[in-house]
């Protein structure tokens, strides 16, 4: 459907299914479904004519934030008026369905991809309504476009203190090094899946921690906007780390060398966690480039680190612990609480090297996408 073709409809449900359209042009896109819960979960979302000029905007993942004024010569024909439009825009920003940006007096907006985005962007608007329609569309398609690719949004880095000092880590690799990189701001904010669980009656039985989820940058300059999360020092963030580090929570990062987030997740509440749990081989999916190796010498089979792993990564074979390495994604949190030292992390044969930003790691979904599509 053309940009001309939405001016001109009244149909409401057609305004949706070009902002469907739209949205699945993203790396990670919004895929039609047979149930039509795609256009359902949309106009949860959005209005009818927040959704039309949804469709006239450019993608947040590339940085092709556009002005005002820019986006209103697109939507001028309509008979609306620039003012009318800046309403309209920043209302779409503060429910969070679109990313926005302020330099020198001056604004700039983008299209949010649904998830990492406009998800995680619902923190104070969550409901029992929408997230059945989400759980639905999960299943009837959007899973296999978060993980299709298998080229992962996120990047275990491991706990700290769980590396030896034989192994060299770049920066990327150590926590630590990511929050003292972080050149803007950073933000603390309440874990969206805990807060999902809590409301359909399951609390975390991981952790009592709630405010867990680490954002750096322009996007923690978002969620301070927004008023989704506080703005915290580097010192503590990394309390913060540490208090995750003692519940065995597993550091996921965006995936690249300069990551926007770290999430601290559980196998109890994570969505993401959950979907890799499901998976045979969740290293395909998932960007390590460790694994935990015990030492059946020493190890006792004391089971500690059985409960630690949050993939159900490791098994007790003959009173000794195993590692299942199609499972393992080296976060670090066995190797730091085995009482005798039975565990190490290992680097794996074949490195990863992720992008420098989260801009390339998207192009790169967004390219074997295509390829993948062309093949199929």
């Amino acid at each position: 459907m053309t940009l001309d073709e939405i001016n001109n409809t009244s149909d409401d449900d057609s305004a949706y299914r070009a902002l469907q359209q739209h949205l699945d042009e993203m790396p990670v896109g919004f895929p039609r479904t047979k149930s039509g819960v795609d256009i359902r979960l949309l106009k949860n979302f959005f209005t009818p004519e927040e959704a039309k000029i949804a469709t006239k905007l450019k993608f947040a993942w590339s940085k092709d934030f556009e002005s005002l004024d820019v986006i209103y010569e697109r939507v001028k024909e309509s008979g609306m008026s620039i003012e009318e439009l800046e309403q309209i825009l920043d209302t779409m920003f503060q429910k969070g369905t679109i990313m926005f940006q302020e330099e020198n007096g001056k604004k700039y907006y983008a299209n949010a991809m649904f998830a990492i985005g406009i998800y995680e962007l619902q923190l104070n608007n969550i409901n029992k309504k929408w997230l059945r329609e989400f759980s639905q569309f999960m299943k009837e398609g959007y899973s296999m476009e978060f993980f299709g690719t298998k080229i992962s949004q996120f990047r275990t880095i491991p706990v700290e203190k769980s590396l030896t000092p034989e192994h060299y880590a770049p920066s990327y690799e150590e926590v630590r090094k990511v929050i003292e990189n972080v050149e803007g701001p950073l933000a603390t904010a309440t874990c969206m899946c805990r807060k999902v669980t809590e409301l359909f009656n399951h609390p975390c039985k991981q952790t009592d921690l709630r405010e867990t989820c680490l954002i750096f940058n322009e996007f923690a300059q978002h969620y301070i906007d927004q008023g989704l999360g506080r703005q915290i020092t580097k010192e503590e963030a990394l309390e913060t780390l540490e208090k995750v580090k003692k519940d065995g929570l597993v550091l996921n990062a965006g995936n690249s060398k300069n990551p926007s987030f770290i999430c601290c997740c559980c196998q109890d509440c994570c969505m993401f966690l959950v979907g890799m749990n499901l998976l045979s081989r969740p290293t395909k999916f998932h960007a390590t480039n460790y694994y935990a190796e015990v030492d059946p010498d020493v190890c006792t089979g004391c089971g500690i680190c059985i409960d630690r792993c949050q993939l159900n990564a490791i098994k007790i074979v003959d009173d000794v612990s195993k590692v299942i390495q199609k499972r393992c994604v080296g976060c670090g949190n066995c190797v730091i609480t085995c009482p005798v030292e039975a565990i190490q992390l290992q680097k794996k044969e074949k490195i990863t090297i992720p992008p420098e930003t989260e801009e390339e790691l998207y192009a790169n979904i967004l390219e074997t996408k295509k390829k993948l599509k062309k093949t199929h």
